[in-house]
């Protein structure tokens, strides 16, 4: 029956309440400050995209369109299916940017090197475990229209750097190449003959995985499908001169800008758009998902997706993974500035002159419900606030402001009260 119904969250999306709201949001503004240094604009794109979007940039074999997509059937007006009929939440932003510029031409309206940043919702229809949610947040960097190997090193720094900023420390870059559209088939086919020799070790998903797209056999999380490929052919001995050329432009670039990091020819990454660097950055203590952040090139995605031929990388953070691996010292307590303390029972007055000091940019806090001395000013401390404000019910033009570090305690009008905290604030700052 409904009436005994307990209403509860969709499994793997969680509720957010004001403390760790705000952590959420000192990541983003030290984000946001932090990609303005590195010439990066913001770009905003609506978290429900076509299907075919994602089948077509993403890949239709890999696990992020087969098996974690959340659907949006739609209709018109009509009833009638249309062209809108197969929507989708997104389950990653690059295909979302890369359809954006591609539609507004981008690449007319200014020639050169694009630099986008983005952070937004994401949506995956996955198990959820630690550190991996359906709806979960990325801050992520998009370049487009470079090859230059100078530019995979330095968007890998920048992650680092950015991570570096959160304070989160104990983090691996890992690095590989996935090759090109020259010498990847060539490797696909050794690793397809290798797959076939252990076929009857793999598990159903691998099996499948082995005629689609051999390199996500890599993906696989099976213990056993694992310990097989690791004896797997090295992508590394497949490489074609230009793609050898290219990494070894990137770590001497690495090198340079002291970004430390470990060749990897396991890794290969999910999605079907990547063409040379691919990298990670892991955490040891996430279990055994543990990517924090993750990237690589896609020279040609945009030209599979009708658009112009041009070269792109980029690299996408979780910031719910992250923030497992933020120092707390980094996370800035939520707190007044004032707290008035107001036993009195006539409260109107206050109330007004509460509202005026919100106005002049006070953070106050005020309780409508009559309490005692005591009471308020022992949640004053809770909260941290920086003042307690005493009303004297039978002054109307006079508060006492208490200074909660120093115990300084001085009585004033209140047209005074907003200037003497920001003076007090400021000298602090």
């Amino acid at each position: 029956m409904l009436e005994n119904y307990r209403f509860h969250g969709v499994k793997g999306m969680r509720d957010v309440f004001p403390d760790d709201a705000q952590h959420y949001q000192q990541i983003m503004a030290t984000a946001r400050a932090f990609f303005r240094l590195h010439d990066l604009g913001e770009i905003m794109t609506p978290v429900v995209e076509h299907t075919l979007l994602f089948e077509r940039g993403v890949g239709e074999g890999t696990d992020i369109v087969n098996k974690e997509m959340f659907y949006v059937p739609a209709k018109d007006k009509e009833g009638e299916a249309g062209d809108n009929s197969q929507m989708v939440l997104r389950p990653e932003a690059t295909a979302s940017v890369a359809r954006a510029y591609i539609e507004h031409e981008m690449h007319k309206q200014s020639p050169g090197l694009k630099r986008y940043f983005y952070m937004g919702p994401m949506f995956r229809y996955e198990r959820p475990q630690r550190g991996r949610l359906r709806q979960f947040t990325q801050i992520g960097a998009e370049f487009v229209g470079s090859p230059a190997a100078a530019l995979d090193a330095e968007a890998m720094a920048m992650l680092v750097a950015l991570l570096r900023r959160l304070h989160v420390t104990g983090v691996q870059v890992e690095l590989n190449s996935v090759g090109c559209r020259v010498c990847r088939p060539g490797y696909s086919q050794r690793l397809r003959k290798y797959a076939r020799e252990h076929a009857g070790e793999l598990c159903q998903d691998c099996r499948q995985r082995m005629h689609k797209n051999p390199l996500r056999l890599f993906d696989c999380k099976q213990p056993r499908c694992r310990a097989i490929m690791q004896q797997a052919p090295d992508i590394q001995d497949s490489l074609c001169g230009d793609c050898r050329g290219h990494q070894q432009e990137v770590t001497r670039h690495l090198d340079a800008l002291a970004v430390t990091y470990r060749i990897n020819p396991r890794l290969m990454r999910g999605l079907d758009y990547y063409t040379r660097t691919v990298f990670e950055v892991t955490a040891d203590n996430l279990g055994a998902q543990n990517a924090v952040a993750a990237g690589g090139r896609y020279d040609h995605l945009l030209l599979d997706l009708e658009g112009p031929d041009l070269p792109a990388i980029g690299w996408s953070m979780g910031l719910e993974r992250a923030m497992e691996l933020i120092d707390p010292v980094f996370y800035h307590p939520r707190r007044p500035d004032v707290l008035v303390v107001a036993p009195g029972e006539d409260r109107l007055q206050t109330l007004q002159q509460v509202m005026e000091l919100r106005q002049q940019g006070l953070a106050v806090g005020y309780d409508h419900e009559p309490k005692s001395t005591k009471a308020l000013m022992k949640k004053a401390d809770k909260i941290q606030a920086a003042y307690a404000l005493f009303v004297d019910p039978g002054e109307a033009l006079h508060v006492e402001l208490k200074n909660m570090a120093s115990g300084e305690q001085r009585k004033m009008p209140w047209s005074e009260v907003a200037d003497f905290v920001k003076r007090r604030q400021e000298r602090v700052g």
